[in-house]
């Protein structure tokens, strides 16, 4: 140290005598805890119950045995006839029996979207032969390939063989 630094350092010592440090000189500003809400899911949720109260419901009508099918289009020919064989595995399924039209819908698509996020390629969805309905017509059956074919994730849809449900259930395969 030079003369020069030497006073200064004298000089500022006397200065500072009696002056404590402070142990924090600094303040953490408040913030506004983060929302843990999945915003996006919701908003997707949503924008789908919106769509799907918009929509009319087109009724089909379908006999008892009448077989259901639909493929969207760009899709090949051989993509429904794998479905209709068995060729992908089942590995989810839902009930419709004893739901009333406005259940069932929500339902279906409740379960046709949750799959598909899940990964789940191939599901089966029992809609009932309509026996126990009015006028023994099947309800169900007669608007599912409806709301299916609307639904962005569903490929293929079709009759499941009689040892799975027949004209009672439809094997529907699912895409992202």
């Amino acid at each position: 140290m030079t003369g020069d630094d030497k006073q200064e350092q004298h000089f500022l010592s006397r200065e500072l005598r009696g002056v404590n440090r402070l142990k924090q000189d600094k303040i953490t500003p408040y913030r506004k805890p983060l929302d843990a809400t999945p915003r996006q899911r919701l908003l997707d949720d949503q924008r789908v119950m919106r769509e799907l109260l918009e929509q009319s419901d087109e009724i089909t009508s379908f006999e008892s045995g009448d077989e259901l099918k639909f493929l969207k289009k760009g899709y090949p020919g051989r993509v429904l006839k794998k479905l209709r064989r068995g060729d992908y595995a089942i590995r989810d399924e839902l009930d419709l029996h004893g739901m009333v039209v406005s259940e069932a819908k929500f339902e279906t698509h409740q379960f046709i979207n949750d799959c598909a996020r899940e990964g789940v390629h191939a599901v089966r969805i029992v809609h009932g032969k309509g026996r126990h309905s009015a006028g023994r017509t099947p309800v169900l059956k007669n608007m599912l390939l409806g709301w299916l074919s609307r639904n962005q994730y569903v490929i293929a849809v079709c009759s499941a063989p009689a040892n799975d449900g027949g004209s009672g259930a439809v094997y529907i395969l699912l895409g992202k």
